[in-house]
């Protein structure tokens, strides 16, 4: 080894003292470290140049080069009777060519005396686009104004700029120029929850907007021109001129809100809202026999044109779709329906109900204070009570009412175009315990949204028919031409038509003398359920009676019902005996429902008006609509 290593080192001398050209060894030294950098440098240079060369070529057009994407006008969006929503306000944005411009002082003299105060330009303004010194700068966006009269004034200046500078007149001869942009604006104001938001660059952040963005239905054409980027990331258009592209608007959407309904809901929601403090209060009005939304809140709400504060984000949140619950007693009806459709009950049937009633470890009240008592089967819905409603689901059984729930839509997405639902999907019948089935009987261990509530009290009450519910009801051109249209969809039967016309009755006594009679008109039958179901804390890990999401879910004018409404209120800070949805979420439903009726003119469905002479006379109708008699009775 040490041999062989000899050798090396001696040959190596032998070619370092055969081809040195200088006498000094540390001149030799130097030029041999010269030539050895020299080859590395070459080696990278190549390297750079021929091998890994687009790689670097794409790095360095990434930091340097960007892409300016513009959009043409953004489609409108409009209400069932053509009051416009959202709409796309064309405004004016200033450019400025800083680099062609020699005698900026100038300039900036003459800019400020011919446009004075008109455009919101200031001087520091024109200073700042100056300093940067770039072919091409916006100096300010969003200006209101005519833009063929700010472009005459713009041809002004840079006239009187070249007369008095007497500089050459440049290739572009357009050293300021205006460029019309889109603002969107809400001329109506309401609808925040369902239309949704714009972000500062325009693109839809919520709602409608985001939704309609996402399918590409409501956006005009796009242009992407090349620019140039500086260190902080700003774009500058390389070819300007590429700004004056002709492209295509977007569509406009019809919807099934009705904006004055909207209104109304916006209006007193706020106002409960303000007395009570709660989470949230949620409202959705439909249309049971299309499935139509005709409003859709949620408060808080983002009211259109305020300033966007630290709790935007929750303003804008559609919590009719995106905060599930435990609806309680509203769900009772559902198992009294399933019941009658599948032949095991009547609405006249018999029920004991016992004080207390045992199932495994639980035991549940009835609502008689200690009695035993016997009642009709609808008597259960009117009196709401929980051991009456478990005891016609046992009836039922698990497997055929995890059915009908499913069937009626609990536990799966609406597929309402509104971007962000969420539900919680139903836990299979074979999981659930015997204590399980009885408290879903009632409300628990089943989360639902309000649109899914309402949509679920539509086939109640529309003659047992599960529609989709539907918000775009067409896409239309600029021209009003008809692009496409959007069908009501019918889903499935869920029940007999007859059983859900003995539904609507047995909603009925649940208002006209059961645990809604504050919703009860001297006109119209309103039908409905009222649910109060006390919240889980987590903090104490059990049900806290003190924190309840008050709901009345109803229709209205009952005896061919035009709207279904759902009003949900999560927890009000009110006394503790104001704790029931008969205090909370009925006041809503009936202040609400009284505008509707009242706004649509519908024609009462209790009395019939008419004239006898000058004299307005009256007549009862459909009085034996409500069940009236039933077999409540204790039993000794």
């Amino acid at each position: 080894m040490r041999k062989l290593y000899y050798h090396i080192v001696n040959f190596l001398n032998k070619i370092y003292y055969f081809i040195k050209p200088f006498e000094d060894d540390r001149l030799n030294s130097f030029l041999f470290i010269s030539i050895f950098l020299l080859l590395l440098f070459i080696l990278r240079l190549l390297n750079l140049c021929y091998f890994d060369k687009s790689k670097y070529l794409t790095f360095l057009q990434r930091q340097y080069t960007g892409k300016l994407t513009l959009r043409s006008e953004r489609g409108e969006i409009f209400d069932r009777n053509g009051i416009p929503l959202a709409v796309s306000k064309k405004t004016c944005s200033f450019y400025i060519r800083p680099k062609l411009i020699k005698d900026k002082k100038l300039f900036q003299t003459i800019f400020l005396n011919i446009f004075g105060n008109e455009t919101g330009i200031t001087k520091s303004d024109l200073k700042k686009a100056f300093s940067k010194n770039e072919k091409f700068a916006w100096l300010k966006k969003n200006i209101d104004g005519d833009i063929n009269h700010l472009r005459k004034e713009a041809a002004a200046v840079i006239k009187e700029y070249m007369e008095k500078s007497h500089q050459m007149k440049p290739k572009l001869f357009d050293l300021i120029g205006v460029m019309p942009e889109f603002e969107r604006v809400h001329p109506y104001g309401v609808g925040s929850s369902v239309v949704g938001v714009l972000n500062s660059s325009g693109k839809g952040i919520s709602g409608l907007e985001l939704y309609l963005e996402k399918h590409k239905i409501i956006l005009g054409d796009k242009i992407i021109i090349p620019a140039l980027k500086d260190a902080r990331g700003n774009l500058y258009v390389n070819d300007p001129d590429a700004l004056f592209l002709s492209y295509k608007k977007g569509n406009n959407v019809v919807l099934t809100i009705d904006a004055n309904i909207q209104y109304i809901v916006e209006k007193i929601i706020k106002k409960y809202a303000k007395k009570w403090h709660p989470n949230f209060i949620n409202v959705v009005v439909m249309n049971p026999k299309t499935g139509d939304i005709i409003a859709a809140a949620s408060y808080p709400f983002y009211k259109y044109g305020t300033k966007r504060g630290k709790h935007f984000i929750s303003e804008i949140n559609p919590r009719f779709i995106s905060a599930p619950y435990e609806p309680g007693s509203v769900i009772k009806p559902f198992v009294l329906a399933a019941a009658i459709n599948e032949g095991l009950v009547t609405p006249m049937t018999p029920i004991k109900v016992p004080a207390n009633y045992r199932v495994d470890d639980k035991v549940f009240h009835n609502e008689f204070h200690g009695e035993n008592v016997t009642l009709a089967a609808w008597e259960v819905i009117k009196y709401s009570d929980n051991v009456g409603i478990i005891k016609i689901a046992q009836k039922l059984g698990k497997k055929r009412y995890y059915n009908y729930l499913k069937a009626f839509g609990f536990g799966q997405k609406t597929g309402v175009e509104i971007a962000g639902e969420s539900i919680y999907p139903l836990r299979n019948y074979k999981k659930w315990k015997n204590v399980d089935f009885a408290t879903l009987a009632f409300g628990h261990n089943i989360m639902v949204n309000t649109l899914q509530l309402a949509t679920a009290y539509c086939a109640l009450v529309n003659g047992g028919y599960l529609y989709k519910p539907r918000i775009i009801a067409k896409i239309i051109n600029d021209k009003g031409d008809v692009i496409k249209d959007f069908p009501a969809i019918r889903i499935r039967q869920v029940i007999k038509p007859w059983v859900s016309k003995e539904m609507r009755r047995v909603l009925a006594t649940v208002v006209e003398g059961g645990t809604g009679t504050n919703t009860k008109m001297e006109n119209f039958y309103i039908g409905g359920k009222t649910g109060t179901a006390i919240k889980y804390d987590p903090r104490i890990r059990a049900y806290n009676r003190n924190k309840i999401t008050a709901t009345f879910a109803g229709a209205f004018p009952l005896t061919d019902p035009d709207f279904v409404m759902v009003v949900t209120v999560d927890e009000p800070k009110v006394p503790k005996n104001k704790l029931w949805a008969s205090d909370i979420a009925v006041p809503v439903f009936k202040e609400i429902a009284e505008r509707i009726l009242l706004y649509e003119r519908e024609k009462p469905d209790k009395y019939k008006y008419f004239f006898v002479g000058d004299k307005m006379e009256r007549k009862p109708i459909n009085q034996d609509f409500p069940y009236k008699k039933g077999y409540r009775k204790i039993d000794r």
